[in-house]
């Protein structure tokens, strides 16, 4: 991966992405304050679940692919100078994706080398020093840099009353050789307040995105071009008592054209939602 960096609104440019908890210190937010702080018990396990639905006009007609991924991860963290460094390693991964032209492509968790690995401050990411990888044709199910720059919200300044809103740019890139993609979404927060899940008191804060997605397939030593443009909608419930993302929701709506070698470009659009719960 290259070439990452989150841009704060208000000319604040920091190297990052993924955003499942950290601080400066140890110990529990002040119940004004949205902040990544340590967690205590120092671990959290994730699920993350992503079900899209892809659907292609091309020249032979129109197709519906169906993907998704379910991924678990658990995370441990320990004090870094920079603030939190947390480490994930995936304990359960599916993925697969059913093109009526080409049959359907899986993997699993035999497929997935590597772990997430990630610096954290008090606000959100500071770095991330390494994304687990699945390898070969079926790295286009790969799910893990999408969940490190974009499913966890970058948090204000200080203290905030509902109402309040917040702007974060986060852009990214993969290229390995067989997929490059560049990614670029506008988030806008806003803090709505507390809500009761469970009995535990979390504060709602909803999102709106913008975004603009660019990627180059290579799959059998042809070249496939695709560029989207949409939104993602959702909410996220933030834990203030542990520092921690409870849960999240975005809702993806995307729409662009693909092109292949020999054909003009043609229609295409993403949608579908994901989801990530804090296990415990």
């Amino acid at each position: 991966m290259r070439g990452r960096q989150r841009t704060i609104s208000g000319g604040l440019t920091i190297s990052c992405v993924l955003t499942i908890a950290c601080a400066t210190t140890g110990g529990s937010s002040p119940e004004d304050t949205l902040a990544y702080v340590v967690p205590s018990p120092a671990t959290a396990v994730y699920e993350i679940v992503d079900t899209a639905a892809v659907y292609v006009n091309s020249p032979v007609g129109a197709l519906d692919i169906p993907t998704n991924s379910a991924t678990t991860l658990s995370m441990t963290f320990e004090m870094d100078p920079r603030g939190v460094r947390a480490t994930g390693s995936v304990e359960r991964f599916a993925a697969s994706m059913s093109n009526p032209m080409q049959g359907t492509l899986s993997a699993d968790l035999g497929d997935v080398t590597g772990h997430l690995e990630m610096v954290f401050g008090r606000r959100g990411v500071e770095e991330v020093v390494s994304v687990p990888a699945v390898a070969g044709p079926a790295a286009q199910l790969a799910p893990f840099h999408h969940i490190a720059n974009d499913l966890f919200p970058r948090l204000p300044a200080g203290a905030v009353d509902p109402g309040a809103t917040w702007v974060d740019t986060v852009t990214w890139t993969i290229d390995d050789g067989t997929i490059e993609t560049n990614s670029t979404t506008v988030y806008t927060h806003t803090l709505v307040g507390d809500t009761v899940v469970d009995g535990r008191t979390l504060r709602q804060i909803v999102v709106a995105g913008d975004v603009t997605n660019d990627a180059e397939i290579i799959q059998a030593g042809t070249t496939i071009t695709q560029s989207l443009t949409g939104t993602a909608t959702g909410f996220v419930l933030w834990d203030t008592e542990r520092g921690l993302l409870a849960e999240a929701f975005f809702e993806r709506e995307l729409e662009g054209s693909m092109a292949m070698p020999g054909m003009a470009p043609f229609n295409m659009g993403f949608e579908g939602p994901v989801r990530v719960r804090l296990r415990n």
